[in-house]
Order: C-alpha cells, then structure tokens, then sequence
C-alpha cells in the first residue's frame, strides 16, 4: 500500500481502493502520464465514460494533497487539453464523473462511532462555523442540525466568496441517515484499519459520493457540548490581548491559508494559560485537528441546534 501511494499519491490510491471495496460507484480513471488523444479517449470509453458526461478532472501526487489543478470537463477532448496544459513532473490524472453536491464534509471512525460532519458548500467547508453532525452509534443515530443562517464559504473561479444558507430540513436528514446507514457496515471496516476518515460530497438527493480517505491524528471520543458558561471570542490575535485569560475561550480564527499562521501565533500563547478551548467549528477541521495537535483538549460549542434522533 505505501509503495503504490508513493507512486500514485492517496488521492488516487484512496479512490481506487474505495472503488474496489463497492463504495465509490462512479466512473473512475488514473494513468501516470498522459497518451495520445485517441488513445486517452479510448481508455476514458473502456472505463465506462460516454463523451458528453460531465467529468471532475484532476490530479492526484506522491507528496501534494491541495492546490493540484482541476477543472470541470464537458468532453473528452476539453479534458484532454485541461491536462496538455496542466500535467507536470509526479502529477497523476485523476478522472471520474462529477457529482452536483450541495454538501461536502467528513464521516469519521471514534472508538466504535461513525461522526458525520457536513455543510453546505464545497472543498472549503471545514472552514465554516456551526457544522451539521450525526453520530452513528449501536443501531441509532443523533442529528444536530443547525438552525439559524449560516455563511459558508464557496469558490468562484480562483476566488473565495461567501453565501448565506439555511438549515437541513428533517427529512432530508432522515434521507441521508437511511443512505448512510446502508454502507454502514461496509465504512467501518473502511475505517478500521489505515485510515480513520472518509471525505465526501453529498447531494440535494442524500447521496453521497467518496472522494478521499484521511488519518486524522488525536482523536477522542466527543459529544458536542451544550455551552452555557460565558465564553471570551477570540476573531484575530489582536482579542488575545483584552482576554482576562480565566473567561473560557471560543476560538473562531480559521485554518485556511491565509489564517493557519494567525491561528498557530494564538495557540502559542492560550496554552499558557488554558488546557481546554471551544471552537464552532467541526470537530474533524483544520483549526481543531491543530489545536489538539498543540495538546490543548477540543469542545465543541453548540447553541441554536436542533437535535434528531433515527434508528438504522
């Protein structure tokens, strides 16, 4: 396994594997390099692509996971040219049919608990606040949906941009708790051996599509808490300096590019003072896996939710 992800990086792998296991339906096509344009075209047909299908096209690589090119294809010679113009040096060609989600987020394996963390938006979620969550545990699940109007993060052409959504409805929840609790035997054992979380896309049908497996480190087990006590919100480093430094801390500073190093100053100087922090964001994304990863303990706040209960 390591051998062929060093090969071909865990994008591609974690796909080809989730598309043996039954789980990824779509059609799916890796090549280390790119052939002749007939050629690709016939290997794009003798995977199961008819042209004229909308394709996600792009790369997968031994060491990069994020900021590889991508485009949405048309046909297969719009594909071709997106990746004449684009293939490099280690970058593998990663093609399968494009899935029109209204979701993205992760299901995740803690102890013997499924976590479903999602939000309405795209690649860039995880950066929002007051995601969506379900546990899976012992035949029931238990829905916290968030009820008040939520702005998330979207990417138009090469730019960040933001929308207001609303709420998961109930039965669109009960919807994707019937479509997820039909896999669930099969994403346990997923996530039971390397890997302990499944990235996914979700559509406004309930259906879900895989698109990555991931290691997330530091993991416990973790009911979103309820919070009453009064909480200091830390925005940027500059409201570190009016902390009283006992008030709880809720920490809402993303982890994105352009924030991660804002963050990590903020961590560096809270755990002088605290071992324990509130974020609203999920629990899987990247503000808390680099606060645990700084030994500080993770809760969630939870405030204006909606909590549901199904049986599966």
């Amino acid at each position: 396994m390591r051998d062929e992800i060093e090969k071909i990086g865990v994008k591609a792998y974690t796909l080809k594997f989730l598309k043996e296991k039954g789980i990824f339906k779509e059609n799916l096509y890796i090549s280390e390099n790119l052939p002749a344009r007939q050629k690709f075209i016939k290997d794009l047909e003798a995977c199961g692509f008819k042209d004229g299908d909308e394709l996600s096209c792009r790369f997968s690589h031994p060491t990069k996971t994020i900021y590889l090119p991508r485009t949405i294809a048309n046909s297969f010679n719009e594909a071709y040219e997106f990746y004449k113009v684009n293939i490099r040096k280690d970058f593998i060609i990663l093609i399968h049919n494009l899935m029109h989600a209204k979701y993205a987020g992760t299901i995740t394996k803690v102890d013997t608990e499924l976590f479903l963390e999602f939000v309405e938006g795209d690649w860039n979620a995880d950066y929002s606040l007051n995601m969506d969550t379900a546990i899976f545990s012992g035949g029931e699940s238990t829905w916290y949906l968030y009820q008040k109007i939520r702005r998330v993060p979207y990417v138009s052409e090469a730019d960040v941009k933001y929308k207001e959504v609303r709420p998961v409805n109930d039965n669109l929840a009960k919807t994707m708790n019937q479509k997820i609790a039909s896999k669930i035997n099969l994403i346990n054992e997923i996530l039971s051996s390397e890997y302990n979380s499944l990235e996914l896309l979700i559509d406004m049908d309930g259906n879900f599509q895989p698109l990555k497996l991931l290691n997330i480190r530091s993991l416990t087990r973790h009911i979103p808490t309820k919070l009453q006590d009064e909480v200091f919100e830390i925005k940027t480093p500059h409201d570190f300096i009016r902390w009283d430094k006992k008030t709880k801390l809720l920490i809402s500073i993303p982890a994105n590019i352009d924030k991660a190093d804002a963050l990590l100053s903020v961590i560096s100087e809270i755990k002088k003072y605290t071992d324990i922090v509130y974020i609203s964001y999920g629990i899987l994304s990247h503000p808390a896996i680099l606060l645990r990863e700084a030994g500080l303990k993770v809760e969630r706040k939870m405030s204006n939710y909606k909590v549901l209960k199904f049986k599966y």
